[in-house]
């Protein structure tokens, strides 16, 4: 769990995962309704150099995320 912070208003629901550079960040949003709380995924692949994080939702096929390489192309 991430702890709150008074400087961005960052919220204290955040749970973050890393795994082989691959940081999650998982927390419960409001955002869809008043009485409907939602979930927010943010994904930031931390490894360096050209690649390709690949993300699924809900069993929706995978979508391609390329990371650029270090003069900002696409791999």
């Amino acid at each position: 769990m991430v702890d709150a912070s008074p400087e961005d208003n960052a919220p204290s629901d955040v749970y973050e995962i890393q795994v082989h550079g691959v940081s999650v960040l998982i927390r419960r949003s409001a955002q869809w309704g008043p009485a409907t709380d939602v979930p927010d995924v943010h994904i930031e692949d931390q490894n360096e150099g050209p690649g390709l994080l690949l993300v699924e939702v809900n069993n929706g096929g995978e979508h391609e995320h390329p990371r650029p390489s270090a003069d900002g192309a696409a791999a």
